[in-house]
């Protein structure tokens, strides 16, 4: 019998060399890994430098945070300081106007002239409307308080202006003056910073009052004038705005129809448009804003208590 003599099966074994090659005349090294160990050793490498890359991240998110919280610490300081400031102004300012107040009194007692008394007017649930780009969130004390001003202040304003008038016995100035109701009706929305009459949790500046009745309801001027526009605008829908001389302008808006032309002079009294709901509005109502040069006042101011 022939024996051969069976030659050991060598095992062929699946890794990975990695040679390592020193500077100069030394030895270069070889390390050997199975493919289990590369793959640990892969593994571990990977989240090594993963684990790095999500430090660096939370610690560039950290260091935006501690900036953020820096940035708004110094805006609420600067914003402190300003409210402060404002609240100075608005403190000397309340005192200027309770001495111009006193002074107008003190006028008119010498005239002969009685103290005006105006009711408070509270609104009624009637149509509504009006701008809306003024919207905010939010309203401080300090926003009341300057708006409470600059309506004591235009209210000064017209006295001391009637007063004149009545020392020159100007009658034109009184036909001019926007002092009759523009219509019958209930008072819907007063003038100044209200919440939104279309829903949601903002609120906006009203620049004039909303006085609520049935559609087709009579409108007519407030005082002498010309009309300056009358038309279709965004908003409030058909308008019509007069001028009346001495920087002060009306407008009548959200009608129905209107029956003056633009350019034609019209007087106090005068039948100018029927009463509607046209533009943005919740009823038929008229939009009756005042205007002193290019700022709108408390129509109320001009308007006698009824």
């Amino acid at each position: 019998m022939n024996f051969r003599k069976k030659k050991k099966a060598t095992r062929q074994i699946n890794g990975y060399t990695v040679l390592i090659i020193p500077q100069g005349t030394k030895n270069p090294k070889r390390m050997t890994f199975s493919s289990s160990k590369a793959k640990v050793i892969v593994g571990v490498g990977v989240t090594f430098v993963l684990g790095l890359v999500l430090i660096a991240g939370l610690y560039a998110s950290g260091m935006n945070d501690i900036r953020r919280v820096q940035t708004i610490k110094q805006d609420n300081h600067s914003q402190a300081d300003t409210i402060r400031q404002l609240n100075e102004e608005i403190k000397s300012l309340e005192a200027q106007q309770k001495e111009l107040a006193n002074k107008q009194t003190e006028i008119k007692r010498l005239m002969g002239i009685s103290t005006e008394s105006r009711r408070s007017t509270q609104p009624s649930r009637g149509g509504k409307g009006g701008e809306v780009a003024y919207s905010i969130h939010e309203r401080n004390d300090a926003l009341e308080r300057s708006q409470n001003i600059k309506t004591s202040l235009n209210s000064a304003d017209k006295e001391l202006d009637v007063l004149i008038a009545k020392v020159k016995n100007d009658q034109s100035y009184f036909r001019r003056l926007p002092n009759q109701w523009p219509c019958e009706g209930e008072i819907s929305s007063t003038f100044g910073w209200r919440d939104s009459p279309f829903g949601g949790r903002s609120e906006s500046f009203h620049d004039g009052l909303d006085i609520a009745n049935y559609s087709g309801t009579d409108v007519v001027a407030a005082g002498d004038g010309r009309v300056i526009e009358a038309g279709w605008k965004p908003v409030y829908g058909r308008t019509i705005i007069i001028d009346h001389g001495a920087g002060l302008t009306t407008k009548y808006a959200h009608n129905s129809s209107i029956l003056v032309d633009e350019g034609e002079r019209i007087k106090k009294g005068q039948l100018i448009a029927k009463m509607g709901s046209s533009g943005r509005s919740t009823g038929p109502h008229l939009h009756f804003s005042v205007f002193k040069g290019d700022d709108p006042v408390d129509p109320l101011i001009y308007l006698p208590d009824r």
